[in-house]
């Protein structure tokens, strides 16, 4: 699993999530069919879950890309090492650094905690049979959690062996706000807030597997157009939560960290 974290020069004050984050999709799509247009026509004609999602920071200048896919993280760096200038007409800049962070499944599992608490950071939602539903109700985020965990690791849990387990795992806080999110097109509306869980109930495997599901979960969002920055969450103790997301000075010391005009992925193009 990985990370692209993008550190920008701007002056934007408008809203992150909505129009302008809709339009970093296409930003990226865009990068991504320049390298390769045969990947960008895949993940572009994809009914499944998108293969990436994104988190936009524009007050700070940080852009993350979240992605199991090594071949988006490669065409990524490769064009963005080549053309470093970001314009979604509202909030233009150019990118200042370019960081690759890795979460390894040994790093996940090491991070193992039976308690755990969920900080939904961008407005989340989920999205059935043509209603919206914002509020983080277990089957709805877990269903999605196991969406993610099979994306990232190619393994599948079935519904009968996950239902089970989420009758067992307590909610021991919730703080929830809902929020009015604008696509131009059209609206919706999501939570943001965090939620305390234990999983101390289950047996010692099963509390694994669960912690499994919500950390790939949190790495590539919950529910509804992820891709376009909805649903963005941090998974503490998996990250540490520090009122906003850490700002990238703090991934200097991370495993796995590219800088700027390094390139592990493969050569740039001629």
């Amino acid at each position: 699993m990985y990370r692209l974290c993008l550190k920008v020069n701007t002056s934007y004050r408008g809203n992150a999530v909505g129009v302008l984050s809709k339009r970093f999709h296409a930003f990226v799509l865009q990068s991504i069919q320049r390298e390769s247009p045969s990947l960008s026509q895949r993940l572009h004609d994809s009914k499944e879950r998108q293969t990436f999602s994104t988190r936009l920071m524009p007050v700070s200048g940080e852009v993350w890309v979240n992605t199991p896919d090594r071949e988006i993280v490669a065409c990524l760096q490769r064009h963005w090492l080549d053309l470093p200038d970001i314009d979604l007409i509202d909030w233009k800049g150019t990118i200042q650094e370019l960081h690759c962070q890795t979460f390894s499944e040994v790093l996940i599992a090491e991070k193992f905690s039976p308690g755990f608490t969920l900080h939904f950071l961008s407005p989340t939602t989920f999205y059935q049979r043509g209603n919206y539903y914002p509020l983080p109700e277990l089957k709805r985020l877990f269903s999605s959690a196991s969406k993610a965990y099979k994306l990232c690791t190619g393994k599948k849990v079935n519904w009968d062996e996950l239902e089970p387990l989420i009758r067992k795992i307590r909610i021991e806080q919730l703080t929830l706000a809902t929020e009015r999110v604008s696509f131009g097109n059209f609206n919706l509306v999501g939570f943001k807030g965090k939620m305390a869980m234990s999983t101390k109930a289950l047996p010692t495997e099963e509390q694994h597997l669960v912690w499994q599901l919500v950390a790939y979960g949190a790495l590539m969002g919950f529910g509804y157009k992820t891709a376009w920055g909805l649903g963005q969450t941090l998974l503490d103790p998996l990250e540490k939560y520090t009122g906003n997301f850490p700002n990238t000075r703090s991934f200097e010391k991370t495993p796995g960290v590219v800088r700027k005009r390094q390139n592990p992925y493969g050569t740039r193009k001629n």
